[in-house]
Order: C-alpha cells, then sequence, then structure tokens
C-alpha cells in the first residue's frame, strides 16, 4: 500500500474511533436527560392531576362529574412528555389525552436503545368518584427521543465535514509532502536501471533534504564512477592492444631472429657431420647455444612484465633490478641509476611502488628519449613511501594526463589514500614522477623488515 493512503487510513481509524467515543458519549448522555425529564415530567402532571383532583366540586349527577374528570384528563392534550388516561374499574379506558408528535420521529432503534424505564403514576378519585375509575399518567419519551435524534444527527453532520474535510486536506498536505518521497523513490529505481543521472530536488523539510542531497551526492559519485570506468575499459583495451603489440614486436625483433639463425645453424650441422668437419659442428652448437640463452633472457623480460608479482615475491629490490636489466638491453645508451631501500613492505604496496617504476621508465623511454632516468624508492621518517622516476629527456607536458599509464598510476596511488604528482625540474627537459604512499600504521612493526632477513 502506498505511503499516502496507509497514513490515511491511520487518520480515517483515528477518525472513526473518535466518532464511535462521540457517538458513545452522547448515547450515554442522552439516557440521563431522558431520565431525567421523564421524572420531571411526571412528578409536574401528578402535582397537577392532584390539584385538580382536591379542586373538583362533589355532588352533582354523573355526567357532571365525568365532565370534570374529563377536563382533568384533557389539560393534558398537547403535552410533549405526559400522557394521562381515564381508566373504568374494568380496565377499560374511557379517555385519554392526545400527546404533541415529535417534530422529526426518531427510528424504532433509536427508541429502542433510549426509552429506558417508563415511568406511570395511578391517581385513585375521590370517594363519590370511585366508581368511575382512576387517572393514569404515562411518561412518554418520544418527543424527547426526537431532540436527542435531531441533535445526533447535526453532530454527526458535522463531524462528519470536519472528518471529510481533515482528510481531505491531510490528502492534500501528504500529497505535497510525499512527492518529493515519491520522486525520491522513482530516482532510486533509475539508479537501480543504471541511469546514474537521476536528481531529486533539495526541497522540503529539512529532515527530508538531508536524505535528498545525500541520494544526490552518492548518484553523482556513481555517474562519476561509471564514467571512469568506462573510461579505464577504453583505456584498457588501448594499452592491452598496445602491449600486445610491443610483445609482438619484441618476439618478432628479439626472438625471430635467434630462432631463424638457431635453425640454418641446425640445418648445417648434418652436413658439416658428412664433411667430417668436426670443429664446424662444435661452433655451429655453441652458435645454437647462445641463440637459446638469448631467447631465454629476452622470454624471461616479458614474462616479468606480464607477471612481476613471481619478482616482487622476492623483494622491490629484485624486482627493480629486473626491470633495469630489460631496459638496459634495449637501451643500452640510457643510464640507469637505481636507489632502492632495502626493506620489505605490505605486498600490494610493494606492487604499486614497482607498477609506477614501471610505467613511470616506460613513459621516460618511449616520449622523452632520456639519457639518465633515476628510480628512486625511499621510506620517509613520517612512514609515507616515496617512489620517484625522473629522467633528463624532452619529457611530457606535466599538467597532461595521456592514456592509461598516468591515470591507472594515479587510481593506483588513490586506493592506497596516496598521492601522484608529475614535474618538470626544468623547463626545457625532464620529468619528475613523485609518488607517496602511507604505510598503514598497523603494519609498520611487522612487515617494514629488511630484506635480506626476510629472505
Amino acid at each position: 500500500m502506498p505511503l499516502r493512503r496507509h497514513l490515511l487510513a491511520l487518520v480515517a481509524l483515528v477518525l472513526g474511533v473518535c466518532l464511535l467515543a462521540g457517538g458513545a458519549l452522547t448515547y450515554w448522555t442522552g439516557l440521563r436527560k431522558i431520565e431525567l425529564e421523564m421524572s420531571s415530567a411526571i412528578e409536574v402532571g401528578s402535582s397537577t392531576v392532584s390539584d385538580a383532583l382536591s379542586s373538583i366540586a362533589a355532588g352533582g349527577d354523573s355526567r357532571a362529574q365525568m365532565q370534570q374528570l374529563h377536563r382533568i384528563v384533557g389539560s393534558f392534550d398537547g403535552d410533549r412528555h405526559v400522557l394521562a388516561r381515564l381508566v373504568a374499574p374494568d380496565g377499560s379506558v374511557r379517555d385519554v389525552s392526545r400527546i404533541r408528535k415529535p417534530v422529526d420521529p426518531p427510528p424504532a432503534w433509536l427508541y429502542w436503545l433510549l426509552a429506558g424505564k417508563i415511568h406511570t403514576r395511578e391517581f385513585n378519585l375521590p370517594e363519590q368518584f370511585k366508581n368511575l375509575g382512576k387517572i393514569e399518567l404515562r411518561a412518554d419519551p418520544h418527543n424527547e427521543i426526537g431532540e436527542v435524534w435531531e441533535d445526533l444527527k447535526l453532530k454527526f453532520i458535522i463531524i462528519s465535514s470536519f472528518c471529510g474535510i481533515v482528510l481531505a486536506l491531510i490528502y492534500a498536505s501528504l500529497g505535497r509532502a510525499l512527492k518529493p518521497l515519491e520522486d525520491l523513490s522513482a530516482a532510486l529505481n533509475r539508479v537501480g536501471e543504471g541511469d546514474y543521472t537521476a536528481h531529486v530536488a533539495e526541497e522540503g523539510p529539512e529532515d527530508l533534504n538531508l536524505i535528498y542531497r545525500a541520494f544526490n551526492r552518492m548518484a553523482e559519485r556513481l555517474r562519476a564512477a561509471e564514467q571512469q570506468n568506462q573510461r579505464l575499459n577504453e583505456q584498457l583495451s588501448t594499452v592491452q592492444e598496445e602491449e600486445r603489440s610491443e610483445i609482438a614486436r619484441d618476439l618478432h625483433d628479439e626472438i625471430g631472429p635467434f630462432l631463424f639463425a638457431a635453425d640454418v645453424d641446425a640445418q648445417s650441422i648434418p652436413i658439416l657431420v658428412m664433411r667430417g668437419a668436426n670443429e664446424g659442428v662444435t661452433s655451429r652448437a655453441k652458435a645454437i647455444r647462445q641463440s637459446v640463452q638469448h631467447m631465454q633472457v629476452h622470454l624471461r623480460g616479458i614474462l616479468s612484465r606480464l607477471r612481476p608479482a613471481m619478482l616482487i615475491d622476492q623483494g622491490l629490490t629484485h624486482a627493480v633490478e629486473h626491470l633495469v636489466a630489460f631496459w638496459r638491453t634495449r637501451q643500452p645508451s640510457i643510464a640507469f641509476h637505481t636507489d632502492i631501500d632495502d626493506m620489505r613492505f605490505p605486498a600490494h604496496i610493494e606492487e604499486t611502488a614497482f607498477r609506477i617504476l614501471q610505467e613511470g621508465t616506460s613513459n621516460a623511454v618511449r616520449h622523452g628519449k632520456p639519457s639518465t632516468i633515476h628510480l628512486t624508492v625511499r621510506l620517509t621518517d613520517a612512514a609515507i613511501l616515496r617512489v620517484v622516476v625522473s629522467d633528463d629527456g624532452s619529457g611530457i607536458d606535466a599538467t597532461a594526463k595521456r592514456g592509461f599509464g598516468l591515470s591507472g598510476m594515479k587510481e593506483r596511488v588513490a586506493a592506497l589514500d596516496g598521492e601522484l604528482r608529475v614535474a618538470r625540474p626544468d623547463k626545457n627537459k625532464g620529468v619528475l614522477l613523485i609518488a607517496e604512499i602511507p604505510i598503514p600504521a598497523e603494519t609498520r612493526g611487522k612487515k617494514l623488515t629488511r630484506a635480506t632477513s626476510a629472505a
């Protein structure tokens, strides 16, 4: 059930209970009022009959006596609450007054509920009138119940109108107050379906405004995260394609020629054997062995680029040595200088530091054409691991964000609550890549061990 209908149902239930309570109170008040009115009416009527009987004249014929009694009964004609009757000694009614009819006769069920005890009073006639019977008074509550009925209908109309107006106002107020919540629900459905552009207006009560602001911040962050994921996926696809192309070039340029040379040497060995040129066979075998060793070195370099975890398991210093060895074989004109803190750090921090050194070196070689590259990893007194890659090449624009490499490094460092900066130490040449990664307090005392002792 929608919240608005649920609240309206609760309010209607409360109003219904109040209406029932009001009806019960009206019923109790009506009973007391009718009882009091009937008692008072019968007492007043009794006084009237007693006074009339004490003042009737004795003697005369029976006709005159009967007329006097008829006048006493007739004096109650038009009375609202008391009915007078002249009852003969044999029980037959000789005369009865006419009670005033209610303007709005009450229904039978209400009469049954409110009639209560019927008040009656009998008066014996004086001695000379005993043969004519007696006078009986009976309280009739119809008119009084009619008044209660009119009052009850008026109250019901007033209360019903009030309840209707209250429900209408509450419905309109709830519609206005809950409209932002309905918008929020619709926005949540859109977010659940993957549409992170959903936004709700920050208006209404302050308590709800806090929820709206929090939702808008959440949706904005999800949208930014989705856009970033899309961008990173696109960049990842690009860098994967570049990596495949580079590996293909390495295999073609480095492994292909040596495979061809090993094949030529292997084909020449049978000919040399047939000629009995044992020295030539030996030299060809050595050449094949050298080709295989060269290919093994290059394959290990490629594997270290693809799977550096095995190198990092032996320490960051060991991994950086392999990284430098890989580039020295390809770029012998570049001088590499390393200053690596010989300590062990948490595995995820070591891997991030190595990836920064690997990507920073790759960017320097590809884009800067440097003559010197410095790789530094030092732990500061503030328990921050400082990773620096610097070169003296032409570099890149310090404010530029090119490709997956730089953004990927920033993502890695940010995930560890660190910071990555790119600077130009010199206006004309060189790039300085600096990453600062805080070491978690819980790992400072137990994992920052020397690499030699860890081995």
